[in-house]
């Protein structure tokens, strides 16, 4: 049975402000004086993650989600792909983008899941997957 990695890829103006997008976002945790209302109210609130809500009903664990930038994303994308020629269509499915964001097997807990592009990731795919 063959794994597979699903890409996304995006063009932010940072990393930190891609992770703020594609990673679980936490607020303080309020302090021991709160009511169990409010501290009720905090864990509704919390985590907030943008590109898991945009997604819809979809389980994702977070642990198994890369966000990847710079100039080596694409050769540490290679380093997980089986088929090299699966690069170019990542390369082709967002050709401005600066940042990648890798879903791994494990993420989806087991669930089945169906992803698709959100308002700021072009999903280019799910590939053949190989640890390096």
């Amino acid at each position: 049975m063959t794994s597979i990695l699903h890409v996304f890829a995006g063009t932010f103006l940072s990393r930190n402000e891609a992770c703020l997008y594609t990673e679980p976002q936490w607020e303080p945790e309020p302090s021991d004086t709160v009511s169990d209302d409010e501290y009720a109210a905090w864990e509704n609130r919390n985590p907030s993650w943008g590109f898991c809500d945009d997604l819809g009903d979809v389980y994702l664990d977070s642990d198994f989600i890369e966000t990847i930038d710079g100039d080596e994303r694409y050769s540490y994308l290679a380093s997980y792909l089986v088929n090299g020629s699966d690069l170019g269509r990542v390369r082709a499915a967002n050709p401005d983008a600066n940042t990648l964001l890798l879903v791994f097997p494990d993420a989806f807990g087991g669930f089945d899941s169906s992803l698709r592009s959100t308002p700021k990731l072009t999903y280019c795919g799910g590939f053949d997957f190989r640890w390096p």
